[in-house]
This record gives structure tokens, sequence and C-alpha cells, in this order.
């Protein structure tokens, strides 16, 4: 079973994801760790991008300018979506080739993927699992574990689909907005469902 995992900015994806692998004990992949090593120097996303808008985002050193780059796809729909259009290809071959090479006994791979339903990918997964936090929990957490200023977690999460509509989308909801032991207890009960 392929499943995706996706929420909002600060929803605690990655903690569900790591939990559902480990209680799978399959293979989890990041998409976002994925997205931050094809723009290292000598990797297919990073030359992508060179040809794309030549060494706009690129430092003296020839690494990214992660900076740069992030604040211009926040001002800039049209970085943004050209941005995308290097990445998310090159990322979804990643996941599905990692998927087809996998060994026996690997019934499972767990992905987390951000961006799931804003790129139309859900297609691609057996199961897809929304993690909810709510809006006034989300500027909390993110504050708390990031340099990010208030300005810029709302930037980023207008960018992105309301989490209210990708709960629409699928009945694997994990709600993490109390305890994580509340986390781990639906995510168990989560996997008894999925596997049956």
């Amino acid at each position: 079973m392929k499943i995706a995992v996706t929420g909002g900015l600060g929803s605690g994806k990655s903690t569900v994801s790591k939990i559902l692998a480990s209680s799978l004990e399959c293979v989890r992949i990041d998409t976002d760790e994925l997205c931050r090593n094809q723009l290292q120097p000598g990797n297919v996303g990073m030359e992508r991008l060179k040809e794309v808008f030549g060494y706009r985002f690129i430092n003296p050193d020839g690494t990214l300018n992660r900076q740069a780059l992030r604040r211009s796809t926040f001002q800039d729909h049209a970085v943004k979506s050209q941005l995308e259009t290097i990445l998310h290809p090159v990322v979804r071959e990643i996941v599905n080739d990692r998927w087809d090479r996998r060994k026996d006994g690997e019934a499972h791979l767990v992905v987390e993927v951000p961006l799931l339903y804003e790129v139309q990918w859900q297609s691609d997964f057996d199961q897809c699992i929304v993690v909810y936090v709510p809006e006034h929990l989300v500027y909390q957490r993110v504050v708390r574990r990031s340099a990010l200023d208030m300005e810029e977690i709302r930037r980023i999460i207008n960018a992105q689909m309301p989490i209210e509509e990708k709960l629409a989308y699928t009945p694997f909801i994990v709600d993490n907005s109390t305890t994580l032991a509340s986390t781990v207890l639906q995510t168990a009960y989560l996997v008894r469902t999925l596997l049956r």
C-alpha cells in the first residue's frame, strides 16, 4: 500500500508519517527533504533551476540562496509556479521509482507530501491521510520551532489549500491538536483500519 500523509504548515505531518512508517515497518519518504536535496549542486533539480532562472538564486560558491528563493516564491506567483514545474516531476519520479524497486516483503511505503492536493498528486496513492491542526495552533507551534515571523507564516498558510478543504478529500484524518499520546493512539487505530 502506497500511503500519502499531508496537512498544513505545522500540522505534524512528520510526526504522524514517522509513527505510521514505524507501525507498518516500512520506508518513509519526505518530499520536502527530496526537494531540498534536489537543489544541491550537481543534482537534476539544481541544474534545471539554473536553466530556468540562471544564477538569480545561486550563491557565489554555487550553492542555493534559499532565503532569496523562498522570498521570491511568496512574492511572485510565476516564480513559485516555475519552481514547482522544476521540482515536482523530479520528486514524483523518485517516489514512484522507489515504490517500483521495493524489495520482497516491502508491502507499504509512507510518503509525506505537504502539497498533495494542491498539485493533484493524490491519484498516485492507495490511501491519503490528512493531519489536522486548527490555524491558531499553527502560528503558536511554528513560531516556537522556527525563525519565521508571523507575516511569513501567514504567507505560507495563504499559499496552501485551506486545511478544511483537505479534510473533505479523505476519510482518514489524524487530529494532532492535543497531545502526542492522542496522536499516537489515533495513528495506531488508523493503521488497523488501513490493514483491514
